[in-house]
């Protein structure tokens, strides 16, 4: 698995990518936002950005668990809440 992050705009956002190396099965992945670099104290607004599907609320000790392809990847986009 390979994290990559990138700010975006509203100030104090994300978009981050979760990219499974493996070429088998998916994978079941957990990861807490503080670890991606999101550590804003009110938390963020997470989105799939690919299929616009809204993840829900989290703040930076919650664990974001997502299961992506092979050779694929889960794109997800978190919105400050300040």
């Amino acid at each position: 698995m390979e994290f990559w992050t990138r700010p975006v705009l509203p100030a104090g956002s994300q978009a981050f990518v979760i990219l499974n190396l493996g070429e088998n099965v998916p994978e079941k992945v957990s990861v807490k936002l503080s670890d991606l670099g999101l550590n804003n104290a009110a938390g963020y607004n997470v989105t799939e950005v690919f299929d616009e599907k809204f993840i829900g609320p989290f703040k930076p000790d919650d664990a974001l668990v997502v299961v992506v392809n092979p050779s694929g990847v889960f794109f997800g986009k978190a919105v400050s809440l300040d």
